[in-house]
């Protein structure tokens, strides 16, 4: 029962202890307030470069280095000058460095002075650190305890005593034998029972203080380095953040861009350069010397690709093969009537040869024509050079005159059908490209309109410049029209522009080095690729042109 007493004393005097390191005398118990940042921090910049410190709880000075226009890393070196002395940084890789030295560990206000040199490139950028004081910890030697928890020797030393203490304890807790009845006289040193509990509840309390000192070093490094939203609506993402979600940025300049029509098309093959494979008469199909067609096999114009073997009924095939004999009979016949004649020529007329043999060539010609219907095939063959689109056969099915068996397509010669509504902007085009469902665009060509109006619009097609090995036909694409009349605005690539949560589109402007804010702005498509602000946006501002839509969802 005393062992439970003075467990449950320790473990109160423990957590008061930690309670007391999260919240000193005459602060506020409540949630923290948001603040932008966690840990320590400030930042530099200049026309060439942007520059932010991060001081972490270790007292070692982490140095993002980055282009001030497009937000990329920079490699190159960083040196500090702190009250007249030089550190050099050590670099960590791309555009990242850290700096040690004591006058970063001690608490005050710091003047730094940056030398930044890139390549050929060389800058200096001024800035001021606010180092924090150390965490205050019960007891009296705070700062050496302190400095002693940073070492990793110890702090391993204090997980092995923990243990040992864990083991300690449940050893005091099992259940003893009764004592007998009779008393014994009290001794003058504690029982050796009696020995684990006492060391163990000292060494409890011993353990206070290096617990407290944890309390307050490990868990108040981490939790603000996440990116979030502040109050004002801006979003703060940390150096850290923005290199692994590689956020880019371009100034905004002002310009002159063409008005753009949109419209919906469907990419088709060139009818010049494409084919369809059918039959002439009812049969079953049979493969050809190369096998059976497949998707996606290159063909040549004129190969054969499947045969087609005529199928008829008892009666259908008795009535060939009598129209055969009679054929034959007749041919026979007629060769005979012809040798006699031109072995009387001379004696008879030369019309009358001539009209035998033109008799015997027409019998011949008839017999020739249903042979395959006999027991020949007919071959399908490949009317233009291409790929094998489509197939709609297999080996053995029964096809007649109306169905398609191959569809075959050139790759490389393609087209846009759109259709216009706005039959005016047709008069004034000076070039077009289509996005496809991928986000890929290609340039078109205007190739002609229509004279019927289909669906209330006027069909026009565009032929694809450099169409990809890959373009899928018969999807949709979005057909971008490029006018002769010009807007005035800032031109931006489209992952620029993002929805936000209200709807209104929205571009996120780098205010500073880890701040974001967005900028509702009125926008025109100009190609598959870019778009042109014309209201809501400044010249001269940073803004984001890759990561847009990831910094668009931290909350």
């Amino acid at each position: 029962m005393r062992l439970r007493l003075r467990l449950a004393f320790c473990l109160a005097l423990l957590a008061s202890a930690m309670a007391a390191a999260r919240a000193h005398e005459g602060h506020d118990h409540g949630p923290p307030p948001a603040v932008a940042a966690a840990l320590p921090r400030t930042e530099a910049q200049s026309d060439l470069f942007e520059l932010v410190v991060v001081l972490g709880p270790d007292g070692a000075a982490t140095i993002w280095l980055d282009r001030f226009t497009d937000n990329a890393p920079v490699e190159g070196a960083v040196t500090l000058t702190i009250e007249g002395q030089e550190i050099a940084a050590e670099r960590h890789g791309i555009g990242l460095f850290v700096a040690r030295h004591a006058l970063l560990a001690r608490p005050g206000t710091r003047d730094i002075v940056f030398t930044v040199s890139a390549g050929e490139e060389m800058d200096l950028l001024t800035a001021t650190l606010e180092v924090p004081p150390a965490p205050a910890i019960a007891g009296g030697a705070a700062a050496e305890l302190l400095a002693l928890l940073r070492e990793l020797p110890l702090q391993l030393g204090i997980g092995a005593g923990l243990l040992l203490l864990g083991v300690l304890l449940g050893r005091g807790s099992v259940r003893r034998p009764l004592p007998p009845m009779i008393e014994e006289p009290p001794a003058l040193m504690p029982a050796k029972t009696d020995l684990p509990r006492r060391v163990a509840g000292l060494a409890l309390l011993a353990m206070l203080p290096a617990a407290t000192a944890l309390a307050q070093v490990t868990p108040a490094s981490l939790p603000g380095e996440a990116p979030r939203r502040l109050d004002d609506g801006a979003i703060f993402v940390p150096k850290a953040s923005q290199r692994l979600l590689t956020i880019r940025t371009q100034l905004a300049e002002a310009g002159e861009a063409s008005a753009t029509v949109r419209m919906v098309g469907t990419l088709v093959p060139d009818p010049g350069a494409s084919g369809r494979v059918q039959p002439s008469q009812t049969g079953r199909l049979e493969p050809g010397e190369r096998g059976f067609p497949t998707l996606g096999q290159r063909v040549e114009r004129g190969q054969i690709l499947a045969y087609v073997t005529p199928t008829y009924t008892a009666a259908e095939r008795g009535g060939l093969i009598q129209n055969a004999a009679e054929l034959d009979a007749q041919i026979t016949i007629l060769e005979a009537r012809v040798r006699r004649l031109t072995a009387l020529r001379g004696t008879v007329a030369e019309r009358d040869i001539q009209d035998a043999q033109a008799e015997l060539a027409g019998a011949r010609q008839r017999r020739t024509a249903i042979q395959p219907a006999l027991s020949g095939r007919e071959p399908l063959v490949a009317p233009v050079s291409g790929v094998v689109s489509t197939v709609r056969g297999a080996v053995g099915q029964l096809v007649d005159s109306t169905a398609t068996v191959f569809d075959i397509v050139d790759p490389s010669r393609l087209w846009v059908e759109a259709l216009a509504f706005d039959r005016a902007a047709l008069g004034r085009i000076t070039g077009a490209s289509a996005t496809l469902g991928d986000g890929r665009s290609v340039e078109l060509a205007f190739v002609g309109r229509g004279l019927t109006v289909r669906q209330q619009a006027v069909p026009v097609n565009f032929r694809v410049e450099t169409p990809p090995a890959d373009a899928p036909i018969g999807a949709s694409v979005l057909v971008t029209l490029r006018t002769a009349r010009q807007v005035q605005g800032i031109v931006l690539p489209a992952g620029a522009v993002v929805r936000s949560a209200e709807g209104p589109p929205v571009v996120f402007e780098h205010a500073s080095a880890e701040r974001f804010v967005p900028r509702q702005v009125r926008v025109q498509p100009l190609d598959g690729t870019r778009v042109v602000v014309t209201a809501g946006l400044d010249a001269g501002r940073r803004v984001v042109v890759q990561g847009a839509g990831l910094i668009a969802q931290v909350r």
